[in-house]
């Protein structure tokens, strides 16, 4: 019987993953190797130039509405139905869903709530580019981990069997502006991380990588693409990162 138990070693979110009372390995997540070797140079300047009370306003409100529209999209896709009445139905279970509502004792709940239904609405008008593209979903929100390279774990936004392309690794994301590619490189290493972890632990090879990205300007969502020949590239570049978190803690893999 495998567990899976999350610690925090120097402010850092590692997992331990034991099998049958037998320490397989301790992992740190995706987002702390990506957190950690990331150059912070253009976020200090960003903080610094709108002050810290407003950038942990954004913060704040960027990280609560994503909860919300990842947790509206998560409960979308399996209902059955036309886009109508997929949408009636997710009202009916919004409405009573603790994920969706858990921040409703904020002083900024209702904003959070509202903001994460308008993100999700520019998915579901969109549908055809997004939504309606699912023909399964295999899994959502499910931990994922490896021992490659001397491993690493993180939970996955969703795996989803497409009718145009396969299975996808698709990942979640909301922003302030329409991002570009440049922009977003880490986005593309961590899905290519979580498409080896899925494939290791499930022997489902998936056939690319999906970003998913609504954001403040534009009613259209972005999607950026992965293939392959991507993955192979970013998930190479994730492990010059990994190998630079080690190197930064002293530990080697």
């Amino acid at each position: 019987m495998q567990t899976i138990n999350r610690r925090e070693i120097d402010g850092m979110r590692f997992y331990e993953v034991s099998e049958d009372d037998k320490i397989i390995g301790l992992f740190p997540s995706i987002t702390t190797v990506l957190g950690q070797t990331k150059d912070q140079s253009g976020l200090d300047k960003w903080k610094k130039r709108v002050g810290e009370s407003e950038a942990n306003r954004i913060s704040t409100l960027s990280m609560n509405r994503g909860t919300v529209m990842h947790r509206l999209l998560e409960l979308y896709k399996p209902i059955p139905g036309t886009q109508q009445e997929k949408l009636a139905d997710l009202k009916i279970l919004a409405a009573t869903d603790h994920e969706v509502n858990q921040f409703k004792d904020h002083e900024s709940g209702e904003l959070f709530l509202s903001e994460g239904w308008k993100f999700f609405m520019k998915f579901w008008y969109n549908s055809s580019r997004t939504l309606s593209r699912v023909e399964e979903v295999l899994t959502a929100e499910e931990f994922l981990w490896t021992a490659r390279m001397g491993g690493y774990a993180g939970t996955v936004d969703n795996v989803s069997k497409t009718f145009d392309k396969g299975v996808l690794v698709i990942d979640y994301k909301n922003s302030r502006r329409p991002k570009e590619e440049q922009w977003i490189q880490d986005y593309f290493m961590q899905g290519s991380a979580y498409y080896i972890a899925y494939w290791d632990r499930t022997g489902i090879k998936p056939n690319g990588v999906e970003i998913w990205i609504a954001n403040e300007e534009d009613a259209i969502p972005q999607v950026f693409s992965l293939d392959d020949s991507d993955v192979k590239f970013y998930f190479k570049e994730f492990v010059k990162r990994l190998k630079q978190f080690h190197s930064q803690r002293g530990t080697n893999i």
